[in-house]
């Protein structure tokens, strides 16, 4: 997956590219200047991000199944 890509896929899951940093423990602003092509990633930052951004996914998708589960409004989960 390409930086690009991955920014992509965190902003259609309306994931904070904070958060993302944080779980991947990548310096915020080096991650902002890895999505905007000012700095290139190394292999195993690309790595780290990506399986980050996927635990964090499949976390939400988690926390709306349990919403779900017990009928809180899914609009008010983000």
């Amino acid at each position: 997956m390409t930086v690009q890509a991955l920014r992509a896929e965190r902003i259609a899951a309306e994931i904070p590219a904070t958060l993302l940093a944080a779980k991947a423990k990548v310096n915020r602003s080096r991650l902002s200047n890895l999505e905007r092509g000012y700095a290139q990633a190394t292999e195993e930052e690309l790595q780290r991000l990506t399986s980050a951004l996927d635990q964090l996914i499949d976390a939400k998708a988690a926390i709306h199944r349990t919403a779900a589960a017990v009928g809180w409004p899914l609009g008010e989960v983000r």
